[in-house]
C-alpha cells in the first residue's frame, strides 16, 4: 500500500537521561578518568551511571539520570522501522533539561554505544549534529516541552499509572486527533509535573506493570505498522 495521504505518527522520547556531567561532579576521580581516556574535558563527558555510579552518589534525582542506553536502544528501533522508512514517523527527543530535539528520519544512529554517547555529548554541546552542518540530522527544535505542545498538541502519555488501554486504540487516537505519543526514557520514578500538565491523556499498555521503555517503543512501532498495512 502507498504511504501517500497517511498521517504521520509522532513519538516523543520524554525526559531522556542525557546530560553532560554537571559542574559539581567534574572533579571526581571517575569523571577525570573518563575524560582522560577519551581525550576530552570533564565538562564534555556524557553522564553514564554504568561508569559514573560512585560520582553520582548523592546527586539529585540520581535514579532518573545517567542512562543514555535507554535512548540508544529506543532510537535504533524507531529509526530502523518500516514506519520510518515509509516516511510515516516523526521523532522528537526531550531531555531532562527540558529541551526538545528533532531527529531526522535519515539519521543513522551508531550501533556502538560508545560512539552514540560521543554523538549525544556533541548534540548537547552544540544543539545540533553535525555541528557545522546547515542540514543537521538532529537539531534543537523547541526550548521547552511547553513550546512543543503549543505547536503539536498535548501528549498522549504512556505510563504504568495510566488508564489501561490496548496499543491499537492508543495509536488510533494519536492519528485521529493528531496527538504525539510520549514515552518516558528514564529507568525509575514518575514524570515531572510539567510533563503531565502537557498531556491530554495517560494510558498504560501493560495493565499497571512496569515495562522497559524500548519494549513500549517496539509495541507502538509494530502495532502502527500493522494498522497502516506496512509489510516487510
Amino acid at each position: 500500500m502507498s504511504s501517500h495521504g497517511r498521517k504521520k505518527l509522532t513519538i516523543v522520547l520524554l525526559e531522556a537521561s542525557l546530560e553532560l556531567v554537571p559542574p559539581n561532579l567534574q572533579k571526581h576521580s571517575v569523571i577525570l578518568r573518563t575524560a582522560r581516556c577519551h581525550g576530552i574535558r570533564p565538562s564534555e563527558v556524557l553522564l553514564d551511571k554504568s561508569i559514573h555510579y560512585r560520582a553520582m552518589r548523592g546527586l539529585e534525582k540520581s535514579w532518573k539520570r545517567g542512562r543514555p542506553d535507554i535512548v540508544h536502544t529506543s532510537l535504533l528501533i524507531l529509526l530502523d522501522s518500516m514506519l520510518n522508512a515509509k516516511g510515516l514517523l516523526s521523532i522528537y527527543l526531550h531531555t531532562i533539561e527540558d529541551k526538545v530535539y528533532e531527529v531526522s528520519s535519515e539519521t543513522r544512529i551508531p550501533r556502538s554505544y560508545e560512539r552514540f554517547k560521543g554523538l549525544m555529548a556533541q548534540l548537547l554541546r552544540h544543539d545540533k549534529v553535525p555541528p557545522d552542518s546547515p542540514n543537521p540530522l538532529i537539531k534543537l527544535a523547541y526550548r521547552s516541552l511547553n513550546d512543543f505542545t503549543r505547536q503539536h498538541g498535548k501528549l498522549i502519555l504512556l505510563s504504568e499509572r495510566g488508564k489501561p488501554a490496548n496499543t491499537t486504540s492508543v495509536i488510533r487516537e494519536a492519528l485521529t486527533k493528531s496527538r504525539p505519543i510520549g514515552i518516558g526514557m528514564f529507568p525509575h520514578g514518575d514524570f515531572e509535573n510539567y510533563v503531565i500538565q502537557n498531556s491530554s491523556s495517560t494510558y498504560s499498555l501493560a495493565g499497571g506493570l512496569s515495562l522497559k521503555a524500548w519494549s513500549i517503543v517496539c509495541r507502538i512501532v509494530c502495532s502502527a505498522e500493522n494498522m497502516l498495512g506496512l509489510t516487510y
